[in-house]
């Protein structure tokens, strides 16, 4: 029943703080699409694109987008971005702001508690940067504060910051069956049969992501990525391939991880590549096709297909696009086999939170646990860290 609650008060708040976007005739909002954020989405989806929701691909854009807004309209810029360490990427944005005099409003939906240090630093740094930093704890209070903010961004002609409550809870609600696409867990089994000796797997440390750990006798070292960061898994496994270039690495990337940090960073492989005495760097891409939260609902039309294996092959990398559950284990062949970095882009389904509680998948990032004591069918299940000897 708290847990209920929760997500209503999380709904109440959205609903209130895109009323008063309306109220203000603020034409659009420009956000990075996190689950973090889908009750905000929601609520403006809900307006019939008044205010319009502008999706784009990590804070530190949508920051500048509203900036850029705030210079050649004359209005108050929108931002919308999920809180913790993911706000950092505002940072700069707003800071640019600040020093051209561009009226910001920046929504930051934020956990009741900010657990981490690190999430703390990242507020401290957020208050320094905007001329004030408030916080809406309670729905009736929300169109105070959300007019206070607009008032106060034109006033000073600067960025304002306004952290509202994290809405992770509000996709959790939602009852929707996988869409068109491989099942992950089928991905991870044909990998796991296949690991080569002395291989490292990294992972993203978002949720919803499929858990893996190293189970005993593995031939794989297993580090989970940074708690928070999409596409983080791929940073890692690059730093790990520079230190130890003898070793097979293997990303296992989010499509949201990949459009924010990894299409730049092949390019940063393929420069690399030939001082590698084992060339293998096989990054697997889930791409669910889908670029926004709202947008996980199986009915939903597809808003991103990014070819990611095709991006690949232009870089001189190899690249792979598999579709079909039948083509996964020769996929999984020729990737760690092959005589240069791989890119294999496996259309999965698109997870929601919902469906991976009921179906039993560990979630790295949230830790939420499988229902039902069911258990996870892969056999490299949730794990903890390992270094890079």
């Amino acid at each position: 029943m708290a847990r209920r609650d929760e997500i209503r008060q999380t709904s109440s708040v959205a609903d209130a703080v895109v009323d008063r976007l309306l109220a203000w005739r603020i034409p659009r909002v420009f956000g990075h699409p996190e689950a973090a954020v889908a009750a905000l989405v929601e609520a403006l989806d809900a307006t019939g694109d008044d205010p319009e929701f502008v999706p784009v691909r990590n804070a530190e854009c949508a920051a500048v987008m509203a900036a850029g807004h705030a210079r050649f309209t004359g209005g108050p810029g929108v931002c919308l971005a999920a809180g913790g360490i993911a706000a950092a990427g505002l940072l700069a944005g707003l800071d640019a702001a600040r020093g051209a005099g561009l009226p910001v409003l920046a929504v930051v939906a934020e956990p009741g508690v900010v657990a981490s240090e690190a999430a703390r630093v990242i507020h401290r740094q957020l208050a320094e940067v905007c001329h004030r930093l408030r916080y809406v704890a309670e729905p009736a209070r929300a169109p105070e504060l959300v007019d206070e903010a607009l008032r106060a961004a034109t006033r000073a002609r600067g960025p304002v910051g306004l952290v509202v409550p994290h809405s992770v809870a509000h996709g959790a609600m939602r009852v929707a069956e996988p869409g068109p696409g491989i099942d992950v867990r089928l991905v991870l089994d044909e990998l796991s049969s296949r690991l080569p000796p002395n291989s490292v797997v990294t992972v993203d440390g978002t949720g919803p992501s499929v858990g893996f750990a190293n189970p005993l006798g593995s031939p794989a070292e297993v580090v989970i990525g940074p708690a928070g960061l999409p596409g983080g898994a791929l940073p890692y496994a690059l730093a790990a391939k520079v230190a130890a270039p003898d070793r097979p690495m293997i990303a296992l990337v989010t499509d949201d991880g990949m459009r924010s940090h990894g299409l730049s960073e092949l390019v940063t492989i393929a420069r690399r590549r030939s001082t590698w005495p084992d060339p293998r760097l096989v990054v697997l891409v889930r791409n669910t096709r889908s670029g926004h939260p709202r947008h996980l609902d199986p009915a939903g039309p597809v808003t991103d297909d990014v070819p990611y294996a095709g991006w690949a092959r232009l870089l001189g990398l190899h690249g792979v696009r598999v579709d079909r559950p039948e083509l996964l284990g020769p996929a999984w062949d020729e990737a760690l086999t092959a005589d240069r970095p791989y890119v294999l882009e496996v259309v999965t389904h698109a997870l929601t939170l919902a469906w991976c509680n009921r179906q039993g998948c560990d979630n790295i990032g949230d830790f939420a646990a499988p229902s039902d004591g069911e258990k996870a069918t892969s056999p490299m299940l949730l794990g903890g860290n390992g270094a890079i000897r």
